[in-house]
């Protein structure tokens, strides 16, 4: 539990750094440097590199964490290990190429009918996509081995900079807006450099296959082949899934201007998954090997406490993100245009923190014997997101969108906690995860009084400083969580520790 509470604190660190970038860029410079609907094309440029990335992937990001173990050497040419790893993904590139030689025009329409303007962009697209599926295999890799703070600091930090100065450049008339995008393509493409560089002091990168390894150990390449199929779908339902409802509200609603208003809506409810997501980057090949060792006891422990502080961390910054809800808006360039999506942040806050709460449990599932049985899960996803996304966003717009992502998550978890209890008696949920959620429902109630001050940025300190302090208090209290309390109490110098 140490390692990971180390290496998610110092991620967490970076992820901060560049979510308060991304917020300062994407709340408070893009909005100026761009148009509405420039800023809607340019989200979902860089979501369909993201979403396009994980056909590419063909599930390698989870076999590496399933699988890295079993390879892994001393004398670090791990058989080969690396060629697969990097191999893999080449193949579903290709693929990728080809069914957007043949369709792409078709595929652009559908997202949207005015954004066939930007068909050009098409090969700076694919740029993206290859990109964006090495980042997250060397990321991968990288947590592996036990350390993944450069990678976050090079994409969380490094590549909100870049962006930030792409857009500037572009606001003042030095580049066009196709040579704006470029510098975004480059931007990524600068923080794999980074990767590459961080893994290589890591280990050697051995692209040398080693063949007698997989004819000794048939069973291990069937169970590979096995997997990363099955996982092919699952990755591709775990991106693609969650953007969903972006792509119907652009595909629905034909105004990209209301994509840039869910967007910043849905980018600012992505500050509560922050330690979600550093602690799990680093989780998961703990919990691989916990699997393998079918050390259950020690699984569930270390699940039930990820859940507790998962949702006590969100719970707390999903309520401070609320009770300035108004006064960020009023402070954002356009505010009076984005405001719209204020109850998107709302509902994508409140699935944000059901997910932190049981985000264990997928992992788990994935690196057990009955991992095919994730399937359900994925059919499930699928399923009810095209479902409720396309009726609720057709009824009631961007908040439909953003009402249907709780929805959804409440059904994949649902599936995934019968698998849990059912077939490895594995239990996330704790008691005080109760008390937790009783007292974030009283304080969020709270938020609904109104402005307490005139003028937003004396307003914000003023309630923030009085009602973020007394829910910290009140959780140390009830003493909902022995590691939040410790880390109150100032015994952070473990937390430092190499």
């Amino acid at each position: 539990m140490g390692v990971i509470i180390r290496q998610g604190f110092k991620a967490s660190i970076s992820n901060y750094i560049g979510l308060v970038l991304g917020f300062v860029s994407l709340y408070l410079l893009q909005p100026k440097f761009y148009e509405p609907e420039e800023l809607g094309a340019i989200r979902i440029f860089i979501e369909l590199g993201t979403v396009l990335s994980a056909f590419s992937l063909v599930g390698t990001h989870y076999s590496i964490n399933r699988f890295f173990p079993f390879f892994r050497t001393s004398d670090q040419k791990n058989h080969g290990f690396f060629f697969w790893a990097f191999s893999f993904p080449m193949f579903g590139y290709a693929l990728l190429i080809i069914v957007l030689a043949f369709f792409g025009t078709d595929f652009f329409t559908f997202i949207n009918p005015k954004a066939a303007q930007y068909e050009s962009l098409l090969p700076l697209l694919l740029i993206l996509i290859f990109i964006t599926l090495y980042q997250t295999v060397t990321e991968v890799s990288c947590a592996n081995h036990g350390r993944i703070t450069v990678p976050n600091f090079m994409r969380e930090v490094v590549t909100r900079i870049l962006i930030i100065i792409a857009g500037m450049l572009y606001y003042f008339k030095f580049i066009s807006f196709y040579a704006s995008m470029w510098m975004i393509v480059s931007a990524y493409f600068i923080a794999l450099c980074g990767n590459l560089w961080f893994l290589s002091k890591l280990t050697t990168i051995n692209l040398k296959p080693d063949m007698n390894f997989l004819k000794k150990n048939p069973e291990l390449k069937k169970d590979v082949f096995k997997f990363t199929l099955l996982l092919f779908f699952s990755g591709i339902a775990a991106l693609v899934v969650p953007k969903i409802d972006l792509f119907l509200i652009s595909s629905i609603r034909e105004n990209l201007a209301e994509v840039a208003i869910y967007s910043v809506g849905f980018y600012l409810a992505t500050f509560i998954e922050v330690p979600k997501r550093t602690i799990l980057q680093i989780a998961n090949p703990i919990i691989s090997k916990l699997m393998r060792e079918e050390k259950f006891d020690e699984v569930e422990s270390l699940n039930k406490k990820n859940g507790t502080n998962q949702l006590l961390i969100s719970g707390i910054l999903f309520f401070l993100i609320w009770l300035n809800i108004d006064n960020l808006y009023a402070l954002m360039p356009k505010g009076e245009i984005y405001v719209k999506g204020k109850w998107v942040v709302f509902y994508i806050g409140i699935s944000k923190m059901i997910d932190a709460l049981v985000c264990g449990n997928s992992p788990i599932i994935t690196n057990s014997k009955f991992y095919s049985l994730s399937a359900i899960s994925i059919v499930v996803a699928a399923v009810s997101s095209i479902l409720f996304n396309y009726v609720l966003i057709s009824k009631f717009g961007l908040i439909g969108g953003a009402i249907s992502t709780i929805l959804v998550m409440l059904c994949v978890n649902l599936c995934n906690l019968i698998l849990l209890q059912f077939k490895l008696n594995i239990n996330p949920f704790d008691s005080r995860q109760i008390r937790i959620a009783l007292v974030l429902g009283l304080f969020i109630c709270s938020t609904f009084i109104g402005p307490w001050l005139n003028g937003p940025i004396l307003d914000s300190v003023v309630k923030t400083s009085v009602m973020g302090s007394l829910l910290i208090f009140t959780l140390y209290k009830l003493k909902v969580s022995d590691e939040f309390n410790e880390l109150l109490s100032g015994k952070m110098k473990h937390l430092f520790k190499f």
